[in-house]
């Protein structure tokens, strides 16, 4: 395995770019059809957990992942690709693409149903990368604690810098968002933010528990 290769992160951030193009094309959004509806997968849950497995309920729960695709605005779309990109960079760097990837899609979800949870009631779609991409930087910051990374070197830094202070700006942005979004924005999912966040930390702890050192998990990674 190479862990220098990034085409699972190209591939999301095109997926991102692509869904939003096809709304524009449209002059529609997805976020109706395709977005996480708190309601709607509460219902869903509840069904399936009491045995009432139906097509309808799968589908419904499985707009906890596409909705990570899909965003509100411009802006939205931009802010979330270069985190990402910067991001899924410097951590696939280290754990390879594919681990990235699987962290991308199970921070996304636990970032979504803490949202739905805090939304518990609300038919108001939940969309956006963001949980997703706050995990990686949690992953990121929780690798750089336990394991002695190399300096990340990746646009938009300037220059390349401590993985540590990387990880701790991380944690500023992350602790400046939440405050900005649950005191003075509306309509914002601060809770996917603080959900995707928290279980990138937690992959994180796993993973440097299982591997000690970033050496141990390169030559497991290598067979």
């Amino acid at each position: 395995m190479n862990p220098y290769r990034h085409l699972t992160i190209l591939a999301l951030i095109a997926a991102c770019v692509a869904v939003f193009a096809g709304e524009q094309a449209r002059q529609t959004s997805f976020a109706d059809d395709f977005g996480a509806v708190p309601t709607l997968i509460g219902q869903s849950w509840s069904e399936i957990v009491h045995g009432e497995i139906s097509l309808a309920a799968v589908g419904e729960m499985s707009h906890l992942v596409t909705s990570i695709f899909i965003h509100g605005g411009v802006d939205h779309l931009l802010w979330n690709m270069v985190f990402l990109w910067a991001f899924g960079y410097v951590t696939s760097q280290v754990l390879g693409q594919w681990w990235v990837l699987a962290a991308f899609f199970i921070c996304g979800i636990c970032g979504m149903v803490l949202q739905v949870w805090l939304d518990a009631g609300s038919n108001i779609s939940i969309i956006g990368a963001s949980g997703a991409i706050s995990g990686l930087a949690g992953l990121y910051l929780g690798l750089a604690l336990r394991w002695q990374l190399p300096n990340p070197d990746v646009w938009p830094l300037a220059r390349p810098i401590p993985p540590l202070q990387l990880g701790l700006f991380a944690v500023v942005g992350f602790l400046g968002d939440v405050y900005f979004l649950s005191n003075h924005a509306q309509g914002i999912a601060y809770g996917a933010h603080i959900g995707g966040f928290l279980s990138g930390l937690a992959i994180a702890a796993i993973l440097t528990t299982v591997y000690p050192t970033l050496a141990a998990y390169q030559r497991t990674a290598r067979r």
